[in-house]
């Protein structure tokens, strides 16, 4: 077949999973043709190796709405402006793409994830068209921290002037219909195609919740050559992967390391494709009052990344929600186990016993007392590294998953 690939993606999991998926339909004959903005990662695990042709197309400007005359700016959200305007952008670019993809002689579309909307408006092609979506637009259906359409405090305030409440309701009442307006597209995008797929159970159930729509779970794998153990001695650190950002709450494994006594408290090593600053400074202030040796790293080569996991007592993953979570398999792959909150789509991957251990919620105290199982007894560290190892490579093959992913597209041009 001739396969169409539209991404907009970053760094990070989502891009690994798109570059194994790529990988693996070129390995089985199918002709590549990658389709993205300008504004998206090439670098990053580069899919031309694998890719026919490669088309990059320069996002048009961000138009801004049109205000009402005489209003004053203040009557606006910025949030909303900006919201606004990037749907406006994206539904011109998918529109000359689309066309493109459709001049190229293309048989079907492969839609991956958007960095501005997670899913995307691709699907308006006239192929069969198939989206892989790690996940609906998160902040409109989860309270991260909060959810954006409770009323703010703002368009309550100033009861004493009138015209500065008015002012401040108009900017609430803006930026909800931003995201009223968000919300409507996404679920009109996620209509146009054929089928949707995605990386979980638990994501299944999320897309299912924001869209009544039906996606069919297509599990991911885990390329056991390119993550495999560099060192079989283990030493007393704890690691954990993912951008250095709110959302993998990387606070509460701080907070766990500390509930470890001194005596015994091992460091904790972070390694993430980004890192938010202010958010790093926070991290730093929380390990310094939990006494806590906090070492945080970004963009590390993938070798170093893998010799940091294989060496590491264990690893443990404290993301609020993930929808499936690469990084604990990867580790597992690399001969280590896992220390989990048992939430979102680690619970699919991680066996109690077999390749690591869940906890019912976020208690810093079970998370800590787990990590001393492999931080003070290495030789189990060791052990278990190795049987998770081989779960991973039992269950969790690059070559099922790029079956599975295979079959959902055949099935759709039949």
């Amino acid at each position: 077949m001739k396969i169409a690939v539209w991404h907009n993606l970053l760094t990070g999991g989502a891009k690994r999973a798109l570059h194994m998926h790529v990988k693996g339909l070129h390995e089985r004959g199918h002709t590549i043709h990658v389709y993205a903005p300008t504004t998206a990662n090439r670098d990053y695990l580069p899919l031309t190796p694998y890719a026919a042709t490669e088309t990059f197309l320069h996002l048009p400007p961000r138009l801004q709405p049109q205000r009402g005359a005489g209003i004053p700016a203040g009557f606006f959200s910025e949030e909303a402006e900006a919201r606004i305007a990037i749907l406006n952008q994206m539904q011109q670019h998918v529109a000359e793409c689309a066309e493109r993809i459709k001049a190229d002689g293309n048989d079907i579309l492969f839609a991956n994830s958007c960095q501005f909307t997670y899913n995307s408006g691709i699907g308006i092609t006239d192929l069969p068209s198939v989206s892989y979506l790690q996940e609906p637009y998160r902040p409109f259906y989860e309270a991260s921290p909060k959810l954006p359409w409770l009323l703010s405090a703002a368009s309550t305030a100033h009861p004493r002037n009138p015209y500065k409440r008015a002012m401040e309701r108009s900017r609430d009442l803006h930026l909800l219909h931003a995201i009223r307006l968000q919300a409507r597209e996404e679920l009109s995008w996620a209509q146009k195609f054929n089928r949707i797929l995605c990386n979980s159970q638990f994501s299944r159930e999320s897309i299912l919740r924001a869209y009544n729509i039906d996606p069919k779970v297509c599990y991911l794998g885990i390329d056991s050559e390119a993550f495999s153990p560099v060192s079989s001695k283990k030493e007393g650190y704890v690691i954990g992967a993912g951008s250095i950002h709110p959302s993998k709450n990387i606070a509460a494994a701080i907070m766990a390391i500390g509930k470890i006594p001194t005596r015994n408290r091992p460091p904790l090593l972070w390694i993430g494709n980004f890192a938010d600053d202010s958010y790093r400074q926070q991290l730093m202030s929380i390990a310094d009052r939990n006494e806590v040796e906090f070492k945080c790293k970004t963009l590390v080569s993938d070798s170093e990344l893998q010799l940091a996991m294989s060496k590491a007592a264990c690893f443990l993953y404290t993301s609020h929600l993930e929808p499936f979570g690469l990084t604990p398999l990867e580790a597992n792959a690399c001969g280590t186990a896992v220390v989990a909150v048992g939430e979102g789509g680690v619970r699919e991957t991680i066996i109690q016993g077999v390749n690591g251990f869940l906890t019912l919620d976020n208690n810093p105290n079970e998370l800590g007392d787990l990590v001393c199982r492999f931080t003070e007894n290495l030789e189990y560290a060791e052990e278990m590294g190795r049987q998770a190892r081989q779960h991973v490579i039992k269950h969790w093959p690059v070559s099922k998953a790029n079956d599975r992913l295979e079959q959902h597209l055949i099935s759709i041009t039949n």
